[in-house]
């Protein structure tokens, strides 16, 4: 196992060279990189630009682990919205495989793509009662789950062809949350090179146990991203600042044989990271006792780091 740190917590939006300068200044191994939409795909990720950010990564001595893209229209029941996704997604695949990553994360679709109706969610108690009001709409849900797979065979094997794999980020209120609904993702697709992207602040926003899920997606958790929360809300704070059992997570990743890259996805750390906007100077400290924090738990537990 190895540290790394995202771009977008850093720097939300690109360019992303001084990002990957301070993660690589603080001593992270791995960086991830993100593709927010089809025209930061296409304007920002030129050959040009793809050429610079590879041999910059190379010049540092940090390794790119890990692409992002969310294909949020995906689950649209209008048709050409879902195809334009789709190429969208494709373009992302393309741009992963030239900047040398090994794994493409997205996280799923909300049903419908109602990305409006849901969002507000994220800032309420999930305990608290909610409505969709959706009374005009004929939702028959099984069948945009049914296109939800199609997409998603397609999307393997685009990633296959490409030599990566296809990470599912759970989150909550969107077809795979749980460790159950990535079970069902996984067995529906049939592909080998379809696994999971641990976030265990995701997970225990939307009523899971992280180290649980480790243990029951066994042998397809092939990326991390390590961020606490309050079990309320969907936030992102280090490790040890919530209420996620750590020693648990990490005694769950030794035991299933996990040795890939903990990226310390700290997007809206108080004082340090809001969603949107570059970091604050506090982002280093948070950051440097995620660090430490993790690897006291993990000498603890036996395990070693890179």
């Amino acid at each position: 196992m190895y540290f790394g740190v995202p771009v977008w917590p850093i720097e939300w939006d690109a360019p992303y060279d001084n990002a990957i300068r301070k993660i690589a200044a603080m001593g992270f191994k791995g960086v991830e990189l993100i593709g927010w939409s089809d025209k930061w795909l296409r304007e920002y990720y030129t050959r040009d630009t793809i050429r610079d950010l590879r041999n910059l990564m190379a010049d540092l001595g940090v390794r790119m682990t890990n692409f992002n893209h969310t294909p949020e229209r995906l689950s649209d029941p209008d048709e050409q919205v879902r195809q334009a996704t789709k190429d969208t997604y494709k373009r992302a695949v393309e741009v992963a495989y030239e900047l040398g990553a090994k794994t493409f994360t997205s996280v799923s679709p909300y049903p419908f793509s109602m990305c409006e109706a849901y969002e507000p969610l994220h800032h309420l108690p999930l305990s608290e009662e909610w409505t969709i009001h959706a009374d005009d709409l004929d939702l028959d849900f099984d069948a945009n789950y049914e296109r939800y797979i199609e997409d998603m065979k397609d999307f393997c094997e685009w990633n296959r062809q490409a030599g990566l794999k296809a990470l599912i980020e759970p989150h909550p209120y969107r077809w795979v949350h749980s460790a159950a609904s990535m079970l069902r993702l996984i067995e529906h697709v049939g592909a080998d090179n379809l696994g999971f992207n641990l976030d265990p602040s995701h997970l225990f926003s939307a009523g899971e146990f992280p180290q649980r899920t480790i243990y029951e997606l066994r042998g397809r958790v092939w990326h991390a991203h390590f961020s606490d929360n309050d079990t309320f809300t969907n936030v992102h704070w280090r490790p040890g600042q919530g209420k996620v059992d750590w020693r648990a997570v990490l005694k769950a990743l030794r035991d299933t044989g996990f040795d890939g890259e903990i990226s310390f996805e700290l997007e809206d750390v108080p004082g340090a990271g809001v969603p949107g906007k570059p970091c604050t100077a506090r982002m280093e400290y948070e950051l440097q006792e995620s660090v430490s924090y993790i690897t006291y738990l993990g000498d603890e537990l036996g395990i070693q780091f890179e």
